[in-house]
């Protein structure tokens, strides 16, 4: 599960909504055994807790979606907005190797029928020299009054992935920062390699952009959950 519906408004404290008197949350599964073995899928779950979660079949999958998803769906983000549900997503195209990820939406008012935007990849990867020429992924979207802010990575030719940020006016037209929001950290730093997996709330006046460090190069690389804040720590 990698999302839970909350309340989606930028400077709040992002808490848990119900969805019909219960917690909707959103998974992605693969079909076989092993870290990412086949083309996964995107489904919902339901909960009256936050412990015990019922999980439906998919609402959708790669084979019906266009080539930029065939590989596979990766981390969804959920939003109501005015009715309609917006299922954010990544996806990769399917090549063996050297794959590339983007970032779309599909939309839904009952929660069963799904329909993908036409203008899919609504984040696509940047050229060829950006910081997101590989990788425009993990979506995590909020809204700031009127605007949309998406928070997401780019993975660039080089091998670093960076939190980056886009806002649009409408849930399907987005702007590219010309910023990078998080970079990554020095050499011998714990995000030296990877910035990049955000997940931002807002308390006590601040924003708290949690994000996955990564430091070193696979298979001897180190992983774990850092910060950044919007307003200095001192």
């Amino acid at each position: 599960m990698n999302w839970i519906v909350r309340e989606s408004a930028l400077r709040s404290p992002g808490k848990a909504r119900k969805v019909r008197g219960r917690f909707l949350g959103v998974y992605h599964a693969y079909p076989n055994a092993g870290y990412e073995s086949g083309a996964a899928v995107i489904g919902l779950c339901w909960s009256d807790d936050l412990r015990r979660w019922e999980v439906e079949a998919q609402c959708l999958n790669p084979g019906e979606g266009a080539e930029w998803e065939r590989g596979g769906l990766y981390k969804p983000c959920l939003v109501e907005h005015g009715g309609t549900y917006y299922l954010f997503y990544n996806a990769k195209n399917d090549r063996p190797r050297g794959w590339r990820e983007q970032t779309g939406v599909a939309t839904s008012t009952d929660l069963k029928s799904w329909k993908r935007y036409e203008g899919n990849p609504i984040l696509p990867n940047g050229g060829a020299d950006s910081w997101d020429g590989i990788f425009a992924s993990d979506p995590c979207v909020v809204m700031d009054g009127s605007r949309w802010v998406m928070f997401y990575y780019g993975l660039d030719g080089k091998g670093k992935a960076r939190d980056l940020l886009a806002t649009g006016r409408t849930p399907f037209q987005f702007t590219k920062a010309s910023e990078i929001l998080v970079d990554v950290g020095a050499p011998g730093s714990v995000d030296e390699t990877y910035a990049h997996k955000p997940a931002v709330v807002w308390h006590g006046g601040a924003l708290y952009h949690y994000y996955c460090a990564v430091a070193g190069k696979y298979p001897k690389e180190t992983r774990g959950i850092s910060v950044a804040r919007s307003r200095p720590w001192w």
